[in-house]
């Protein structure tokens, strides 16, 4: 099957590149501040073939170039005939302006990953595809969303201008049609943002333009679906040539003013990647239903080209933040391509200059990723190719080490971790955490491809015993941030690595679990980026009840303070007006954020208990907690199939389309038939 072929992981740093050229705010351009690199623009793709009969083949191609067939040089887009017998193809492909890549079709001369491409000077690699690219007239430039019209469910006259209401957090297109005068629309995740002409985050001007068609026309257009490769709505829009397009942007409300209401048309089109949902939870308690629910939107929504932060002000990819998207998504969609998509963008072009989005613990995110992609699908092809890059990458992150042979601050580096006050002066706990963590995924990598993993061993065994060497403390009887200041000061968040990681020996688990997290003196995680982590640890230490609370009071109060979306951050104290300040600005802070998502993976992972105990769910466990709900059902995909577990008030049912798993219940094992129903006592 032909399919459009290219540089490998050019056509993800290509659209990387467009993504984070897009952010807005204030009226003005914000570009993030790191190096965004580019595809190759001038390219060869070579391929060998021997046939038994002669055969036309097209080459086809986004840029300029020629086609040589046993070194003769042809044009593009002309048939051309191979005789019987060996033959070289070259293609040149030059495209100063986008992405290079080429589409050959034939009876067996196909383009597809077999095809080896490189960027003169550099050596011969396979090339890249995707799936979403099959069809020649779907253009791998653009990248296609769909569309569905979207109306508002409530509008009201306010002072003088006209307020629209569409019900809950999108992501939408517009289309406006002006025949007098000029309009400007502010846009809000709250209504308080989008009246606050002068402090609302994205806004537009309208003014009429030429060939404008009637406000009739434009209200008869049909709302139709565009297909992958489109990045325009004109089949959305049908025929109409009028009016002005407005970038997709999130808000829930719009705020039109300055233009009478019978002068203009304006429609919306939520602009979404169509994912298949796979995963699905159900149980007693409806408030956590509607969590589950409103987490599932939340995710979608920032799920596009890559994994997104959020959809209304970075709408940028960020290593820490993808990490934790990886694991929701197996739960969810168990969409493997935009895992690798997310990976790719990331990661970019050598050299290694800086860490990723500059922070340092999100370089140790991005190598951790992928042996769990690994675990999730199997793939060891796509460890295989991405494996230099993780050396490349553990090499940088080696050579930064301090004296005491940690990872500690090297310049302008940020060290995240989270948003919270903790000690950061020198080596920092959390961060020796996360680097062993890498240094175990570099291990279990260069395992899964053949090479050997000795040196990493040894390094992360090393680590491991400084780690406990220099920042446990006896007295405090927990991880401290850092020895460098003196303080011992003790926040939750290397004791929650320590616990996730099995970096604590069970002496030091009881003392964590006794002297941080269940000791409220020690400061409260304020983000739903870090209560991830530390509602995962609580339920390793089998405090599933406790969580079960913790969700309750967390996200539910987040839905009783009116969130359609989950947000980047939420503290229950503040009033309304202080829960929306961020990062110096009035409506700073993101309400549609994709790590509020966590309580997907929690309750797939931890209620139902699924999990892979080979990789690509060759095998699984099913090993389900009620966490004091009455009763769940849910399905989590595993692999290509799905295992579904009811967990009634007396009596629990689990039940999988494809074998291999195995279900853990009061200490007995039962294998899992595939199509075949276990049902035992609660």
């Amino acid at each position: 099957m032909s399919k459009w072929i290219w540089y490998y992981g050019d056509f993800e740093v290509y659209h990387s590149l467009k993504l984070h050229a897009r952010r807005d705010e204030f009226g003005h351009n914000f570009p993030p501040f790191w190096r965004l690199d580019d595809c190759w623009h001038n390219v060869r793709f070579r391929k060998e073939v021997e046939l038994q009969t002669p055969e036309e083949i097209t080459v086809s191609a986004h840029g300029v170039g020629n086609v040589e067939i046993d070194g003769r040089r042809h044009a593009l887009d002309e048939p051309l005939l191979l005789t019987q017998g060996k033959h070289g193809i070259m293609v040149h492909v030059l495209n100063p302006d986008g992405l290079p890549c080429i589409y050959v079709k034939g009876k067996t001369v196909v383009s597809d990953e077999t095809w080896l491409v490189n960027s003169y000077g550099r050596e011969w690699v396979n090339a890249g595809s995707n799936a979403l690219y099959l069809e020649k007239s779907v253009n791998p430039q653009e990248f296609g969303f769909s569309y569905e019209e979207i109306v508002p469910v409530q509008k009201n006259n306010v002072d003088g201008g006209i307020l629209y209401d569409f019900g809950r957090e999108t992501f939408a297109k517009l289309y406006v049609e002006i025949q007098d005068g000029e309009m400007d629309i502010f846009y809000g995740e709250t209504k308080e943002e989008a009246l606050d002409g002068r402090n609302s985050y994205l806004r537009a001007h309208i003014f009429p333009q030429s060939g404008i068609c009637s406000r009739q026309e434009l209200e008869k257009a049909p709302g139709r679906v565009s297909q992958p490769g489109q990045g325009n709505l004109e089949t959305a829009y049908g025929d109409l040539k009028c009016g002005q397009e407005i970038p997709a942007r999130a808000f829930r409300y719009l705020y039109v003013v300055s233009a009478p209401e019978q002068t203009y048309c304006l429609r919306a089109y939520h602009e979404y990647l169509p994912l298949k949902r796979r995963g699905s939870f159900r149980c007693s308690d409806e408030q956590i239903n509607k969590i589950w629910d409103t987490a599932a939107y939340t995710f979608h929504l920032n799920s596009r080209e890559f994994f997104l932060d959020g959809i209304k002000r970075d709408r940028w990819v960020w290593s820490g933040d993808a990490y934790q998207s990886y694991l929701v998504n197996r739960y969810l969609f168990f969409d493997a391509d935009i895992c690798k998509r997310t990976i790719l963008a990331l990661r970019g072009k050598e050299p290694v200059e800086k860490h990723i989005n500059t922070i340092m613990d999100y370089s140790f995110y991005w190598l951790m990723s992928i042996y769990d992609y690994y675990e999730m699908t199997g793939d060891t092809e796509f460890v295989r190719r991405i494996y230099p890059k993780m050396v490349s990458l553990m090499d940088f992150c080696l050579s930064r080490l301090d004296a005491d042979g940690f990872a500690a601050q090297v310049g302008d580096d940020w060290v995240f971790v989270d948003w919270a006050e903790m000690d950061k002066e020198g080596a920092v706990c959390a961060e020796q955490m996360l680097l062993a963590r890498s240094l175990e995924a570099m291990a279990k990598c260069s395992q899964v491809i053949g090479q050997s993993c000795d040196d990493y061993d040894k390094a992360f065994v090393q680590l491991r015993e400084k780690i406990n060497r220099f920042f446990w403390s006896e007295e405090k009887g927990a991880f401290i941030d850092s020895f460098a200041s003196g303080k011992e000061n003790v926040t939750r968040h290397a004791n929650i690595f320590a616990l996730l990681f099995g970096y604590a020996d069970a002496a030091q688990q009881e003392k964590i679990i006794k002297n941080v997290l269940q000791n409220d003196a020690v400061l409260q995680i304020r983000t739903p980026y870090f209560k991830f982590y530390e509602l995962e640890a609580m339920c390793l230490m089998g405090n599933q009840e406790k969580v079960t609370q913790r969700i309750q009071d967390y996200w539910g109060s987040m839905l009783e303070a009116g969130a359609t979306t989950f947000w980047e951050e939420y503290t229950p104290m503040l009033p309304w007006d202080g829960q929306l300040a961020m990062y110096g600005d009035k409506y700073g802070k993101s309400l549609c954020h994709a790590w509020g998502a966590s309580p997907i993976y929690l309750l797939g992972r931890y209620y139902m208990g699924v999990r892979p105990t080979q990789p690509g769910y060759k095998a699984f466990e099913v090993m389900p907690n009620a966490g004091g709900l009455d009763w769940f059902q849910g399905t989590v995909p595993v692999g290509e199939g799905s295992v579904f577990v009811h967990m009634q008030p007396e009596v629990l049912e689990v039940c999988a389309d494809v074998g291999g798993g195995v279900l853990l219940w009061k200490g007995e094992r039962f294998p899992i038939k595939k199509n075949e129903v276990i049902r035992l006592p609660r």
